[in-house]
């Protein structure tokens, strides 16, 4: 087992799909973050004081309750009215970077990442199938549901690695771009560990996404099969008749992942409606955050048994 875990390392790691995504990653990354901060510029003290006095004027008028209707619920993700108030009272200088935007640049950029993530499973998944070595790799190591266990094993950790650095990257410019160009105002206490926390939901579902397409490209034998069929999965299904039939996206994969990682539900798109004492209440959850995980689970284990199974029963030649 050993000498095969180190085997599937070697052999993934010298694939040339690693070096050249980690460094076009970060390269799109630096690049982003330069014209961000081409397009921004330091707030001036005039401006962060404006800012300031503009946020505690606002923050009075929410704890008063000017900003929730009477008897109205704190929305979803929110645990008191001062953490809500906060938020939407926060202050905004529109002429720079602000580093309170952190958890939501790491968030907004998780498709990127978990995009990265799945090609570099499906890589890893087909390539063996393409250059024609799975027949000495079998030679070699006959049991195949260990071949293909060990090989998600070290798919799931390259993915990690892979989508951990380049967010750490992101975190890292991002922090560098609002020093020279932007402000720290209004950042919440406990920020940068929101944003870690965040930047591991993205991992953990970039995983999850890559040992689907793994097992997608271990079905079809190429890593063609899983990238065609995973992202006409995302354009004609969830994309299409998604959009015609919204009650079924409690059942759907992307929109799990996007629930895991944003830790927001989806709502059903119906109305809300008001009780007997006129306060709003919300609409009904279509995708929790429970839900959400057990969707992806299911997905993630019937297709890697049925890659297992097909793995095993078919023949390689």
């Amino acid at each position: 087992m050993i000498d095969l875990f180190r085997s599937e390392l070697l052999r993934a790691r010298s694939r040339r799909i690693l070096p050249m995504m980690l460094v076009g990653g970060v390269l799109l990354i630096v690049v982003a973050m330069v014209i961000a901060g081409a397009n921004s510029h330091k707030p001036t003290p005039a401006e962060i004081a404006s800012a300031q006095a503009a946020f505690q004027k606002q923050f009075a008028s929410c704890m008063q309750g000017q900003f929730l209707g009477p008897g109205a619920q704190l929305p979803p993700g929110y645990t008191s009215l001062a953490q809500f108030c906060a938020d939407q009272a926060a202050p905004n200088v529109e002429t720079g970077l602000q580093f309170r935007d952190l958890a939501l640049v790491i968030e907004h950029s998780g498709t990127f990442v978990v995009l990265l993530g799945v090609a570099l499973a499906a890589s890893l998944g087909g390539a063996d199938w393409s250059a024609g070595t799975m027949t000495t790799l079998l030679t070699w190591e006959p049991r195949r549901i260990r071949v293909l266990l060990v090989r998600a094993l070290v798919v799931a950790l390259l993915v990690a690695v892979v989508t951990l650095l380049l967010q750490g990257v992101l975190m890292g410019t991002f922090s560098l771009a609002v020093a020279l160009r932007g402000t720290s105002l209004g950042a919440p206490p406990g920020l940068v560990g929101t944003a870690v926390q965040t930047a591991l939901r993205v991992s953990t579902v970039s995983v999850g996404f890559g040992l689907v397409a793994l097992s997608v490209a271990t079905i079809g034998r190429s890593t063609v099969a899983g990238l065609g069929v995973l992202f006409g999965y995302l354009v004609l299904f969830e994309g299409v008749i998604a959009g015609f039939r919204p009650s079924i996206q409690d059942r759907l994969l992307v929109r799990a992942g996007g629930v895991i990682v944003s830790q927001q539900p989806i709502y059903d798109q119906g109305p809300g409606s008001f009780s007997s004492n006129g306060s709003f209440t919300q609409p009904p959850v279509l995708l929790g955050l429970t839900e959400a995980w057990v969707v992806a689970a299911v997905y993630l284990v019937v297709l890697m048994v049925l890659a297992l199974l097909v793995f095993r029963a078919r023949d390689v030649n």
